[in-house]
């Protein structure tokens, strides 16, 4: 067709293909020019040029172009050999991320669109990497044109020509915003709490490192305020964890009233918050701060329909020179708080150095009582109580620790610390097993009076499985339930009556006896009684003490047994040494009597021996 046409006179281009001399298919671009003489084309004029890689060129650039338009991600190039950094190419991913045209766009500096960053540091890098010829990547929060921002991950790579100079710079960039949120989200989840939203054990420790930093290199004050809710199980008990939980945001709230926006505040766990004071003045202004998280927990906590009042105890640590690792400010402070539950709840207490001896004693001897239990270093004692005639009506089971090193360890001393540390649990599984056993044995030898009182801490009487736990025990040693009684304390009934009622009513189906020891010592006691399922009460030695020499302390024990008798509840006295006491006693109507003017506490081969004494007596 071409020839044709050339030959009727007009100049001609085309592109052709076939194989050249080695066979190989090419591509080539003919140009056909006739040769006129006369106004008559005498021949054809042919330039053939072979263009196969100039087409190829042309088919990849085709294709790089159809392949940045149809990209998901918004691709923008610039041409970096003008001084203002055009932009020359904007694919539609592009406008729509950003919300303008391409004509928008196209030929608009580059400079301006890094200007509208909001982080310095971000357009610096982006500067940086272009001077430098560079590839960089990085998330910065970008503009759209209606205002609204996102998160934008941007990949910026050079372009080279052939002799290896950047001419261009290529722009990749892609809206993460719903990966980015996740991120986010996840991050926050991992240093918060999900009830309360404060921070938790990881956030706290992190800000405690970076603040004890800047307190050493500045030489200033850091305290740590380690907060314990006093009581706090008796809510989630009885009014259940669902309200629990709420008075811990609540909790939480009233704290974040009382402290500062430089302060960190976390939740530990359970109803443990530890509170971070950077940069104070002196302990003083700790102080302060605990006196106001006291009194703001102390105000009415309103959940749905109820209005609960709760306390704290709260321990001070304070930055000093011999610190070793951080969390030891977190230590002491837990020592401190519980320095205040022993000094009544709804205080605090600062830490010191004669505190962490004290407190170092008690981690060892929480220790050893492990190994008591364990290694059999454990055992009990008995003491009889006798009716008005002097006759055995009972026994009281006594634990006693002989220690391989230290000799006999008081109950006083380790009780405590078992019922701190829950130890008591595995204590008065022991106890209770050992004294049914041993109960078990003096009524097959004919010798048991009444009951065997076995002391029962709050942990166990609360304790899911409790009374599940003790048919069992019961089961196992063979020992009625009408030869043992439970004794408690008043602070287990006040503290849940209604559930504790609930528990009193199932052991007594059982035939199982409880008492109140050391009745009198509380505030309610006259109260409660008359509301509870209990088959004596136990007047505290405090009273018996003074019984003969005190107005005060004899009426409280008229008063007792006056209640008692009307309410149908048999009394016994603890702590009778003399003569006179127990006459006293007596004349007031108590039915029982426990004291070393009868028996001291005894081993069990002893008991046996004093029993069939003083049964044959009897």
């Amino acid at each position: 067709m071409a020839i044709n046409k050339t030959i009727r006179g007009s100049a001609q281009g085309c592109e052709i293909e076939f194989k050249n001399v080695t066979g190989q298919l090419r591509q080539y671009e003919c140009t056909l020019v006739p040769i006129v003489t006369n106004n008559e084309v005498q021949g054809l004029y042919a330039v053939v040029k072979d263009v196969t890689e100039r087409n190829i060129g042309y088919e990849s650039q085709r294709l790089l172009k159809e392949s940045l338009e149809s990209s998901d991600d918004a691709v923008l190039v610039v041409d970096v050999r003008k001084s203002n950094l055009p932009v020359v190419f904007v694919n539609t991913a592009f406008s729509k991320l950003i919300g303008e045209r391409s004509n928008e766009v196209l030929h608009a500096s580059f400079n301006n669109l890094v200007g509208l960053l909001e982080d310095e540091d971000e357009a610096q890098t982006i500067k940086s990497a272009l001077a430098d010829a560079r590839a960089t990547s990085l998330t910065i929060r970008s503009h759209r044109k209606d205002g609204s921002i996102f998160w934008n991950q941007v990949s910026l790579s050079p372009v080279r020509d052939e002799s290896g100079v950047v001419t261009h710079f290529t722009a990749i960039m892609k809206d993460i915003s719903d990966k980015r949120e996740q991120e986010l989200t996840l991050a926050y989840q991992a240093t918060h709490d999900a009830l309360t939203g404060l921070g938790n054990r990881a956030l706290l420790e992190d800000r405690l490192e970076h603040d004890i930093a800047i307190a050493q290199r500045n030489a200033s004050h850091l305290a740590v305020l380690f907060i314990d809710l006093d009581e706090f199980k008796p809510i989630n008990d009885t009014l259940g964890h669902r309200i629990g939980d709420e008075v811990l945001v609540s909790v939480a709230r009233k704290l974040e009233a009382v402290i500062r926006p430089t302060d960190t505040l976390a939740r530990f766990g359970g109803d443990e918050f530890v509170l971070l004071l950077p940069n104070i003045q002196s302990r003083h202004e700790a102080q302060e701060v605990a006196d106001r998280i006291l009194e703001a927990i102390g105000q009415p906590h309103h959940v749905g329909s109820h209005e609960l009042y709760v306390t704290a105890s709260i321990g001070i640590s304070m930055l000093g020179e011999d610190l070793d690792f951080a969390n030891k400010l977190i230590q002491q402070a837990d020592m401190a708080m519980y320095k205040a539950k022993q000094q009544g709840r709804d205080t605090y207490e600062v830490f010191s150095n004669d505190l962490d001896t004290v407190l170092s004693k008690r981690v060892t001897l929480r220790n050893e009582l492990q190994e008591a239990i364990r290694d059999g270093q454990l055992y009990l004692n008995y003491q009889p109580q006798v009716d008005q005639n002097g006759r055995v009506c009972g026994l009281e089971a006594l634990v006693r620790w002989n220690h391989p090193q230290k000799g006999l360890v008081p109950p006083n001393e380790f009780i405590p610390v078992a019922e701190e540390t829950g130890q008591i649990i595995h204590l008065g599984r022991w106890v209770a097993n050992k004294a049914c056993k041993d109960a078990a044995v003096l009524l097959e030898l004919g010798l048991l009076r009444g009951r065997v009182a076995v002391n029962l801490s709050p942990l166990q009487f609360h304790r899911p499985g409790f009374l599940g736990s003790l048919k069992v025990l019961m089961e196992q040693t063979g020992l009625p339930g009408h030869h043992l009684e439970l004794e408690i304390t008043e602070g287990i009934l006040m503290r849940n009556t209604e559930a504790a009622i609930e528990i009193l009513e199932d052991l007594r189906a059982l035939e199982i006896a409880t008492s109140i020891d050391d009745f009198g010592t509380g505030f309610s006691s006259f109260s409660y009684l008359k509301d509870l399922p209990v088959e004596a009460v136990k007047i505290d030695r405090s009273f018996v003490d003074n019984v003969t020499t005190s107005q005060k302390d004899a009426a409280v024990c008229q008063g007792v047994l006056t209640m008692a008798r009307a309410m149908g509840t048999r009394v016994i006295a603890e702590g009778v040494e003399t003569r006179e006491q127990f006459e006293q006693l007596k004349t007031y109507g108590c039915q029982a009597f426990q004291g070393y003017y009868f028996a001291k506490p005894m081993g069990f081969d002893d008991l046996v021996g004093w029993l069939r004494l003083n049964l044959v007596v009897d």
